[in-house]
């Protein structure tokens, strides 16, 4: 089943972070990255048009950024073509279209970058996460949808508000990775509660997903109506 994430990845590493922070406003909205040959990437950008000086000034001092061509005026800001040098290979869009996700729309801050994507499943959006473990990107889960149609819509399998973010943490961590990558400490310091609450918190999640996904409560109870 198709679903769609937006996730938080943070490093200054990534590309135009350091152009990002120079903006009025801190942010910078990517709305398409295509590969070329040779570790370039082409990005179509826009910036609100407070920040566009800032922009000019700055873009051509980034090292990554090998040309800057100004596309023209939107209702709200300027839109710019952008072509980097992004040899690390962590955002080689046609890579990660195939093995991990379709990028849906992404903001990049002077934290990092925020995706909204389409994953194939969770297998694909653990593979981002693993990628960005091996480029020392610090991952954050913020939000999972199950309706790609309707990626606000969240999906929480009838989980409470804190079941769900409780799974979300741990999955974040790595904790249902083999072998786990994070305890249940690691996931309680992040929620400020204990160890034994995480665990049951946990429990009860994983039972609550068993259970929607295999449909045991409908089954026991047509059983127990016989």
């Amino acid at each position: 089943m198709a679903i769609v994430a937006e996730v938080l990845l943070k490093s200054e590493s990534l590309p135009l972070v350091k152009l990002a922070q120079s903006l009025p406003n801190d942010e910078i909205t990517l709305t398409q990255a295509v590969s070329l040959e040779d570790s370039r990437q082409l990005f179509m950008l826009s910036v609100p048009a407070d920040a566009r000086e800032a922009f000019d000034a700055a873009a051509s001092d980034q090292p990554e950024v090998l040309d800057v061509l100004s596309v023209g005026q939107t209702p709200d800001g300027w839109f710019y073509q952008v072509i980097i040098d992004e040899s690390s290979g962590l955002f080689d869009p046609q890579e990660i279209e195939e093995m991990e996700g379709v990028l849906m729309e992404a903001t990049i801050t002077g934290d990092g970058w925020l995706e909204r994507k389409v994953f194939a499943d969770y297998d694909a959006l653990s593979s981002l996460r693993d990628r960005c473990q091996v480029a020392g990107v610090q991952f954050e889960l913020i939000n999972i949808a199950s309706n790609p149609e309707n990626p606000d819509e969240r999906a929480q399998f009838g989980l409470t508000d804190r079941q769900y973010e409780a799974m979300a943490i741990a999955f974040s961590l790595g904790y249902y990775e083999t072998p786990r990558a994070a305890s249940t400490a690691d996931v309680a310091d992040e929620l400020d509660i204990s160890a034994p609450s995480v665990s049951d918190l946990l429990r009860r999640a994983e039972r609550q997903l068993i259970s929607q996904t295999l449909g045991l409560r409908n089954r026991l109870t047509v059983q127990a109506a016989q």
